[in-house]
């Protein structure tokens, strides 16, 4: 299922070479990453009751709803999480191809799977395909919002390192 998206969304191959930028401003940008990621895993496996496998599993189901395909206001978060319902456009996907995508057991993927339908997170339909509900975004809400925290942390990490402040010299002042 989905050729295509697993070409434009894959991880980089271990072997590729980082970018310059971050090579020559690791000092400064790693530790914001390292602390804010940190706390971002801390708050996922806080609200996934210890199961990082079963946040992984709806974010794989997930990553199905391209931006692209997105309806106008899901482009928001905002709109994203405020219950409006959109008729949102997502990719097939089946717990097989989560399983191959994630390096998790399909066995434990369907377990998950299961969860996630008992908390009404996502749904599974005739064919096997999975599709994350509304209700998860609106659930989750909290999660985005760290997960943007996050975001911005590593976005002001760059900022600093591209104005040529580091994050010793930004701490000073």
């Amino acid at each position: 299922m989905g050729g295509a998206f697993w070409k434009v969304t894959h991880m980089p191959p271990k072997d590729a070479q980082p970018s310059a930028f971050i090579r020559a401003n690791f000092r400064s940008i790693w530790p914001v990453h390292l602390a804010s990621f940190t706390r971002l895993l801390l708050q996922l496996r806080k609200r996934f009751d210890g199961d990082l496998d079963l946040a992984i599993v709806l974010a794989v189901i997930g990553s199905r709803t391209m931006p692209e395909l997105w309806a106008r206001e899901l482009v928001d978060l905002g709109h994203m999480t405020a219950g409006e319902n959109t008729g949102g456009k997502q990719l097939p996907i089946n717990i097989q191809s989560v399983a191959a995508f994630s390096d998790i057991p399909r066995e434990t993927v369907r377990r998950k799977v299961t969860i996630l339908q008992d908390k009404g997170w996502v749904t599974r339909n005739a064919d096997g395909s999975l599709a994350v509900k509304r209700d998860a975004a609106l659930e989750l809400a909290d999660e985005t919002g760290d997960t943007v925290t996050y975001l911005a942390s590593l976005l002001g990490a760059f900022e600093a390192a591209q104005a040529g402040e580091g994050v010793s010299k930004k701490s000073d002042g």
